[in-house]
């Protein structure tokens, strides 16, 4: 199994969990992190190193992921896996896969699709030709994929599924019942992190100043570590961070402010109120509006086709703005719904049913 990133790595581990009840005695190894790891995975390289994004950035460790590269189809000749399987990841695990299928004559699975349809839709030759099977997490991605004559399958996407079994047992904080709560996401990346901390700083001094008994939930990657004193300038009386389960903090919070990416449809099958917050370098920025052929950044804005949630994106991610944002709900209190999106990835056994198919898929001679 190859993954790259928080995500990712809470993805592998439930498809870990539920495969070794389909298959008692089966072995995990390749790139996952510590969820993984919990599950009895083998990972040649911690995945804090692997997340990197934007073009600058990744040109910066070209290095070191050549090196890892290498590392992973020496690993591959080494354990001689029965199966491969790529979560998400696109721009390592395409690339890796390429370089797989020149001496490996096993089946590759790719789990959560790259996002094809936004933007650089030429990775179609990747797929055809260097991956078996595609499994997609939305179900628009199935006729996308047909028109273009690859078969995928669809199971649901495994956020809802998460919820639906961490609401069972969730209980409110009790700091809900008084404060208004306000969740910030930065991002699990390092880059993210560097651009989106000092943004919700300055936020969270403007509204301590116009928001009695305002609270706040800092949500970060296991394994990345803020002072929230330092770089926040929080204290333990007004706030508290969320390692293990972003879905104790959106239900716990009256509003949230997140970086672009799967935190942003956690919170809306929470049902959530949001803004969707994202900066990114210069470079970064100007490639992507370049290469770019959607509308929305967050996936809950581009599953509806309309801008359901409100997006602050590089110059417009304002002290300002962001701040304005959430005081105008504070004085409103919109009821926002998303029952809409979450019954269209709502579909029963997500994890076990995406298990069964890898377990059971075999590769056509």
């Amino acid at each position: 199994m190859i993954v790259g990133e928080a995500s990712g790595d809470l993805h592998g581990a439930r498809l870990i969990s539920h495969i070794k009840l389909l298959y008692p005695g089966v072995c995990f190894r390749g790139l996952g992190g510590y969820k993984m790891v919990r599950e009895g995975f083998f990972s040649i390289e911690k995945i804090e190193r692997l997340s990197v994004m934007g073009f600058a950035e990744v040109f910066k460790s070209l290095f070191f992921f050549k090196r890892l590269q290498k590392r992973v189809l020496k690993d591959v000749v080494f354990c001689s896996p029965k199966k491969i399987i790529l979560i998400d990841y696109p721009g390592f695990n395409l690339r890796i896969a390429k370089k797989i299928k020149t001496f490996y004559t096993g089946p590759i699975i790719y789990y959560i699709s790259p996002q094809l349809w936004a933007w650089k839709e030429n990775r179609l030759v990747y797929i055809k030709k260097y991956i078996d099977h595609m499994i997609v997490v939305f179900p628009f991605e199935v006729d996308w994929y047909m028109k273009r004559g690859i078969y995928v399958d669809y199971f649901g996407h495994p956020v809802v599924e998460l919820y639906k079994q961490f609401f069972l047992t969730f209980k409110n904080k009790p700091f809900q019942k008084n404060n208004f709560v306000v969740s910030l996401f930065p991002g699990s990346r390092k880059q993210e992190l560097k651009n989106h901390l000092p943004l919700f700083k300055n936020v969270i001094k403007i509204l301590q100043q116009k928001i009695k008994n305002i609270y706040f939930i800092v949500g970060l990657a296991p394994g990345c570590n803020i002072n929230l004193k330092k770089d926040l300038g929080l204290s333990a009386a007004n706030s508290c961070l969320e390692k293990e389960n972003s879905f104790a903090a959106f239900c716990a919070s009256s509003y949230a402010l997140v970086a672009s990416g799967t935190a942003t449809l956690e919170c809306a099958v929470s049902n959530t109120p949001m803004t969707v917050v994202y900066k990114t370098s210069f470079l970064s920025w100007f490639f992507t509006k370049l290469f770019i052929n959607i509308k929305f950044a967050s996936i809950v804005n581009i599953l509806y086709n309309k801008p359901m949630v409100k997006e602050l994106l590089q110059n417009k991610a304002t002290t300002t703005n962001v701040v304005n944002q959430v005081l105008s709900f504070y004085s409103s209190r919109a009821n926002i719904k998303y029952n809409k999106l979450v019954s269209s990835l709502s579909l029963p056994d997500i994890y076990l049913n995406t298990a069964k198919k890898i377990v059971a898929f075999r590769k056509q001679q």
